[in-house]
């Protein structure tokens, strides 16, 4: 049977005026280049400088350390200090000695979330070759202190047997509004290996964690291509997503030796090994992953980069692009798609993201190579994408031409000028910054999420962007994550190429994590960006409190009808349905006496404003989906207000 929340987003889809996601078109748009800024923004470090050691090493995370509104670029290192460069505006300066990085320490994974609540990026690191990992928290000012041991974060081994610890990532698998923590561990034995996922204890103990590995079933393994006595683990990145859109974030980890799998989320605090069934983990060699809604149906497709080279017992070799069918079953396109190979000939691909290039609303694909030895065809390979499936490889042309050891990879926009950057952290020599050209005339649209119920950072919140409500076929969504690519992590924002279409955006809907509660904005400004802060539900004045206040709001606008008034839209959904009515007094009953307390501080003003109400709508077009929401409301209720009913099957 169809869990509550599937239900509950087909009446949804029923208002919009749809049952079917159908693949939208989009608008040829001239290919973007791409020119290396590395040395000219300041970013001028070699990741390490002993020549062949630790070979599958070298991530870098993009986020917002010092709160002060711009992206800042942190790199780990195997044989030095890792570096934190903060973005000026104008360029980067390296501030890891003053930030608290000075140890010489293997890093190599790393993943950045508010662990705490309090504000700001906290750092997790895994290490190679080595007997334990590392927590940096922040003090708010992009300060850091190492305190793994202390929050039981920090997977430690004693004696001969140490851990390979590759990517990490953060995620709020039980839904308390709190970040756990997944790592993962490469040639180690299954029964002794640093593949961990690591529970957040929460409000009894924020940002403190306890390992629940095996009592979450996460200690399964797969049989490995290369046998070996005792069975190794071969995990290198874990990504937190809620594949299957019911509520629950699940897992899946890019895995070596045939070993890749996908975990579904039981809601009851457990996971099981969905791999086979899935049609997924096929790939030989699995190392680097991205997610992402590649054909624009809806769900979220998973590409994964692999060595290509030969056949091996039995199984192919190269990358695999995933296309999600909607049932917990995937269908492998990587041959009609024109991805399996990440450059010419012999490849070794690694770090990759899903992202619009050229913001003209679908994503493109991207991908770096590389290997010491045997392996001509090492490169960066950037596939456009054509809007029917299928993928054309834009590199040469688009200035994406290096040759470099390529192993991690993001992208950001770290100048804020409305495009998608591209960072590659190289192993054994400098980074490359790939600054995005375009001028193209195309639009855009950024959102970035504060929770006050879910995490704080809103991580699994998932985003659907319309904008044209007269086309409700024509949507993209995004989620936002924490850990992917290959050992690394791309900047915490939602990014939507949008075409030619630079008037307002008719609807942006954002859901979040925890609550399962949806927020809806309207008439949302193109070329710039939207912070969208979750809202409690009953908290009709924004203030941040439940209070006596809002039953008076809603009281004094009992039995109104229409658009964009404060007591509406807190209902079961959170979407305003154009009638101030019981179901809003239900949820003020519910919530009485909840609040939430804004950022401690501030540095970029445009986080301090709230954005959780909801825009007046200047069109007729929007009115009317208010009334059919209304319309369909009452019908749903049941579904949408068992949104979280854990024993739903899908």
């Amino acid at each position: 049977m169809p869990s509550a929340r599937r239900w509950g987003d087909y009446c949804l889809l029923v208002a919009r005026g749809t049952l079917v996601l159908l693949l939208a078109p989009t608008i040829s748009i001239a290919v973007t280049t791409f020119t290396n800024v590395a040395a000219e923004l300041g970013i001028t470090h070699v990741q390490n400088s002993t020549p062949g050691i630790e070979a599958m090493t070298g991530g870098v995370a993009a986020g917002d350390f010092d709160g002060d509104g711009l992206v800042d670029l942190f790199f780990t290192r195997v044989d030095a200090p890792d570096v934190l460069y903060r973005n000026t505006g104008s360029g980067f300066v390296d501030v890891s000695a003053t930030a608290g990085f000075t140890q010489s320490l293997p890093t190599n994974g790393v993943a950045s979330g508010d662990i705490d609540n309090d504000g700001d990026l906290d750092l997790y690191l895994s290490a190679s070759s080595h007997e334990r990992f590392y927590l940096y928290v922040n003090d708010g000012a992009g300060n850091f202190t190492e305190q793994a041991a202390a929050r039981g974060a920090a997977v430690t081994v004693t004696g001969a047997t140490t851990w390979r610890g590759m990517g990490v990532a953060f995620g709020d698998y039980d839904a308390d509004g709190y970040l756990d923590l997944m790592t993962s561990d490469h040639s180690r034995p299954t029964n002794n290996n640093g593949s961990r996922l690591l529970r957040n204890l929460g409000a009894a103990n924020p940002g403190h964690f306890e390992d629940v590995t095996q009592s979450a079933g996460l200690n399964v393994f797969r049989t490995a291509l290369a046998v070996t006595n005792p069975p190794n683990a071969y995990r290198f990145q874990p990504q937190f997503s809620d594949l299957d859109r019911d509520g629950r974030l699940d897992i899946v980890i890019s895995a070596d030796s045939r070993t890749s799998q996908l975990f579904w989320n039981n809601g009851d605090g457990t996971f099981r090994d969905g791999t086979v069934a899935a049609g997924v983990g096929t790939d030989k060699s699995g190392m680097g992953t991205t997610l992402g809604d590649y054909d624009r149906d809806g769900d979220f497709d998973w590409f994964v980069t692999a060595i290509y080279d030969t056949t091996f017992a039995g199984a192919n070799p190269g990358n695999r692009l995933y296309r999600n069918n909607g049932n917990r079953t995937f269908t492998d396109v990587t041959n009609a798609a024109g991805v399996r190979n990440t450059g010419p000939g012999l490849s070794w691909g690694w770090g990759t993201t899903f992202f619009d290039s050229d913001n003209d609303s679908d994503l493109d694909l991207i991908a770096t190579d590389g290997f010491p030895a045997g392996y001509s065809g090492d490169r960066t390979t950037l596939w456009s994408n054509n809007a029917n499936g299928t993928y054309t490889d834009v590199s040469v042309a688009s200035g994406i031409v290096d040759t470099g050891q390529g192993r991690g990879l993001v992208h950001l926009d770290y100048d804020r000028d409305g495009d998608l950057d591209i960072v590659i952290a190289n192993y054994g020599a400098t980074p490359i910054v790939y600054r995005n050209n375009t001028d193209s005339g195309s639009h855009w649209l950024r959102v970035e999420t504060e929770g006050t119920v879910s995490n704080r950072d809103g991580i699994g919140a998932f985003i659907t962007v319309i904008p044209n409500s007269e086309q409700l076929t024509q949507f993209q969504v995004a989620e936002i994550s924490s850990g992917s690519s290959y050992l690394s992590q791309s900047e915490m924002a939602a990014h939507f190429g949008l075409g030619t279409a630079g008037g307002p955006i008719d609807i942006v809907d954002v859901e979040w994590p925890m609550s399962g509660l949806k927020q809806r904005y309207v008439n949302v400004p193109a070329d710039g960006p939207l912070f969208a802060r979750e809202r409690l539900l009953g908290d009709f004045n924004a203030d941040g409190a439940v209070d006596a206040a809002d039953y008076v709001a809603w009281r004094d606008s009992s039995g109104q009808v229409g658009a964009g008034l404060a007591a509406d839209g807190a209902g079961s959904t959170g979407l305003p349905d154009g009638v101030v009515d019981v179901l809003d007094l239900s949820s003020w009953r519910a919530n009485f006496g909840r609040t939430w307390s804004p950022l401690a501080q501030v540095s970029n003003p445009a986080h301090a404003a709230p954005f959780t109400s909801v825009p007046e709508p200047n069109s007729s077009k929007l009115i009317l989906l208010v009334g059919a929401s209304h319309f369909i409301r009452f019908a749903c209720r049941s579904a949408t207000i068992g949104l979280r009913s854990a024993g739903d099957d899908v």
